[in-house]
This record gives structure tokens, C-alpha cells and sequence, in this order.
């Protein structure tokens, strides 16, 4: 698993190479500065991808490297630490589930979490993925706090939530 930040930092570093090699070329420059406001997964949007596609060209070996670092982030589950959710959120993915949120669902919270737009069977999900008891089943049923259902990795603090019915 890559690490967002350091993953950004060491881009920039290459942009900036790139940029002094080609002190002119303004893309460079607006990508440099568009990655760097770039702090969290969230942020990504595919912006960095059309900028290299309709503006750089595959001129530059770096607009592939931006390319890929877009994609690979983009997809929320490269982020989870937790081997068994990562699993279980690459499915959901897959099949097309849709993501309502992803980030730290409170401001207590240390880890992310991914919220699915789908009603979870959390016994069937558990026997399917044979999670280990690290993998605690969570459910708030409370209206005013938010309604989720899913599981949480108790060494990482993940979580991979769904809805209630």
C-alpha cells in the first residue's frame, strides 16, 4: 500500500525537476501548484489526468507518472491499511456500489472510513470474507447521529460502512 503524501511529495519533487529543465511551460507549473493543494484522496477529481491529456501531451515522462498517481488514488480502497476491508471495499467497488463518503466520519475519528450506498448482510459479508476477530461488526441505529451498518478493523481503525435498511 502507497502512502498518499509521500506518494504527492515525491511527484512534486519530479514536477519541479521537470519545471527547471522547461522553465517555460506554464502546464508544468499549474500542475505543480494544483498538486500541491492537493491534502487529502478526496481532493482528487481527474483534473490532474485532463490537464496532461488535453495540455501536456505524453510529452513528459512526469504526465504519466500524474496519470497514474491520479488513478491509483482515485480508487478509495488502495487507501485502506486493513487487508480484509480493503478486500471487501475492492468488491464493492467492482460491482459498481456507489461511495457516499470517504474520510473520517467524525472528528474523533483516526482512520478512514468508506460509506456504501448498500444495505449490508453482515453475517453473510463476515462468513464470505472469513474476517479474523480483529473485524468488529458496528451498527448506530441513532437518527440524529447518522444510520450505518458495516465493520471495523479494531487494529486500524477502518471502517467499511453501509446503510440501515
Amino acid at each position: 500500500m502507497r502512502n498518499f503524501s509521500t506518494e504527492k511529495d515525491k511527484l512534486l519533487s519530479d514536477l519541479n525537476s521537470e519545471i527547471k529543465d522547461n522553465p517555460q511551460n506554464e502546464i508544468l507549473k499549474s500542475l505543480s501548484r494544483m498538486l500541491e493543494s492537493y491534502e487529502y484522496i478526496s481532493d482528487l477529481n481527474g483534473i490532474l489526468t485532463n490537464i496532461v491529456i488535453d495540455c501536456l501531451g505524453f510529452e513528459f515522462e512526469i504526465g504519466r507518472k500524474l496519470i497514474e498517481f491520479e488513478k491509483y488514488f482515485s480508487d478509495y480502497s488502495n487507501s485502506i491499511r486493513s487487508d480484509e476491508l480493503r478486500s471487501l471495499a475492492k468488491k464493492l467497488i467492482k460491482e459498481n456500489t456507489r461511495i457516499t463518503f470517504y474520510g473520517k466520519a467524525w472528528s474523533e475519528n483516526t482512520a478512514d472510513w468508506i460509506y456504501f450506498d448498500k444495505v449490508f448482510d453482515l453475517k453473510k459479508i463476515r462468513n464470505k470474507f472469513s474476517f479474523g476477530e480483529n473485524i468488529i461488526e458496528h451498527q448506530n441505529l441513532d437518527n440524529k447521529s447518522g444510520l450505518e451498518s458495516g465493520f471495523i478493523d479494531k487494529n486500524t481503525n477502518e471502517g467499511i460502512m453501509g446503510k440501515v435498511k
